[in-house]
């Protein structure tokens, strides 16, 4: 057990499950929301007199939901770990995020802890429609998660070290 950690240290690859897993519950709304989307953004529209086919706004479709996306996955996990400090996909896999030095596992994350880590996680997700800037946010993505590999001796990643938290097991 790492020094304050109140259990033992997630495993990476149960850290890696649970997103999995939550990305799948989540893309469930995220597709319906943007198929519907389409219909409206980019639904192509045939002007009769030319000839000509509108195949309508893609930038708008694309601006909507990569915002509407990244909103979605902010609130589930800023309500999940406020809530309990587990998404569905934590709870799936046994673990838990808790604040650092905390003695116990028991409830959720205060409301300032779960916002900066989910804001870290997520909130680059909202720009990530700006081409060059894009690129960006995936490589800070990865780099975000990647840290924890050699983070010592907590294992946090940068969401985790923002927040000032740590995934253990509870199970």
């Amino acid at each position: 057990m790492a020094p304050g950690a109140p259990a033992p240290l997630a495993e990476w690859w149960q850290r890696l499950l649970a997103r999995l897993l939550d990305a799948l519950i989540l893309a469930i709304p995220t597709f319906i929301i943007t198929f519907a989307l389409s219909g409206l953004a980019v639904a192509p529209s045939i002007n009769f007199e030319t000839g000509e086919i509108d195949t309508g706004d893609t930038f708008l479709y694309t601006l909507l939901t990569t915002v509407i996306a990244a909103v979605i996955y902010l609130a589930y996990e800023l309500f999940m770990l406020k809530q309990n400090g587990q998404t569905v996909g934590k709870m799936a896999l046994g673990i838990k995020v808790v604040q650092v030095g905390s003695h116990s596992t028991a409830g959720g994350l205060p409301m300032d802890a779960a916002a900066k880590r989910a804001g870290v996680f997520y909130g680059p997700q909202l720009v990530r429609w700006i081409p060059f800037v894009g690129w960006i946010v995936g490589l800070f993505s990865l780099v975000n998660v990647l840290w924890q590999f050699w983070d010592r001796p907590l294992q946090q990643c940068l969401h985790d070290k923002a927040a000032s938290t740590v995934v253990v097991k509870v199970k």
